[in-house]
């Protein structure tokens, strides 16, 4: 975090450099509208468009990613209650291999349980 502000800090000197060694008039042609504007002006509008995309593509991009992690945190608690569960299960076949207390129709072929 802290080098992407100190990169963009460095950028945004460098932009402000670059537009006021351009400082001639130039003309604009904007669609259907003509006017007569700084270079610099024009570079710092571009650059201020420029990075306020940016942003705005970095915000729908953190959305996602929002939307992504709490889908994958539901997920994780269906699994951790499935893990659970399957832990009970298995404490209670524990219980009943140490008690030699298998039911009557128990399989003596253990192959042979489907689950």
């Amino acid at each position: 975090m802290q080098l992407t502000v100190i990169f963009s800090m460095i950028f945004a000197i460098f932009i402000a450099i670059f537009a006021g060694l351009n400082s001639n008039v130039v003309e604009v042609n904007l669609l259907f509208v003509k006017s007569q504007l700084s270079q610099a002006i024009v570079i710092l509008i571009s650059a201020i468009f420029g990075a306020a995309l940016m942003y705005l593509l970095n915000f729908f991009k953190s959305l996602k990613k929002s939307k992504d992690i709490r889908a994958l945190k539901k997920s994780n608690v269906k699994l951790q209650q499935e893990i659970n569960e399957l832990n009970e299960k298995n404490v209670k076949v524990e219980q009943v291999v140490i008690n030699d207390d298998f039911p009557d129709d128990f399989p003596d072929d253990l192959e042979s349980i489907e689950e």
